[in-house]
């Protein structure tokens, strides 16, 4: 049967940083790294719900950031696409910052967490948001950095949410 990676080993199974192998002569020592901390509540499953989410979420920023730049003068171009980042960005960060969440995760059922399962702080949420640039830009590249990474990691994290030490999970 195989172990459960979120649920801590059985008491006594025998893992150690050190494991002490005796050859014909003499003690050897065999370092081995020590395994990767697991999140405090677990992302399995959320690969799906959270692709959906970021269509949704991805769509209503991109609507909600054109509406507020074309308030502004039509000859104010620069200025109307620094207000669409904003507005984009923004939608993220206010959401996740006041509910744990976005209108996307909401509908789907996810909350986004600190990796060992508290709210998140606004530090982190702030890291998240900025990483959006990168990896979940609907103008270079779409959400393929981010889909790519969610799909092929352990705790289904994109760049950003390992680095701000986050995690999405259904509430």
């Amino acid at each position: 049967m195989q172990d459960n990676p979120y649920q801590p080993p059985a008491q006594g199974s025998g893992i150690s940083s050190t494991d002490l192998r005796l050859s014909q002569n003499a003690a050897e020592f065999e370092f081995r790294k020590p395994p990767k901390p697991l999140p405090g509540v677990s992302p399995i499953g959320t690969t799906m719900a959270r692709h959906i989410a970021a269509v949704l979420d991805n769509v209503l920023s991109a609507v909600l950031s054109i509406v507020v730049a074309k308030q502004l003068p039509t000859d104010w171009i620069a200025l109307q696409i620094v207000t669409m980042v904003v507005v984009y960005l923004g939608y993220y960060f206010v959401f996740e910052s006041l509910l744990s969440t976005t209108p996307g995760k909401l509908l789907t059922g996810l909350k986004i967490l600190s990796f060992d399962g508290e709210r998140c702080t606004v530090k982190q949420i702030l890291i998240r948001t900025s990483f959006r640039l990168l990896e979940v830009n609907p103008f270079l590249l779409g959400g393929l950095p981010a889909a790519a990474r969610i799909v092929c990691t352990r705790d289904k994290q994109r760049f950003g949410d390992k680095l701000a030490g986050t995690i999405v999970v259904f509430r």
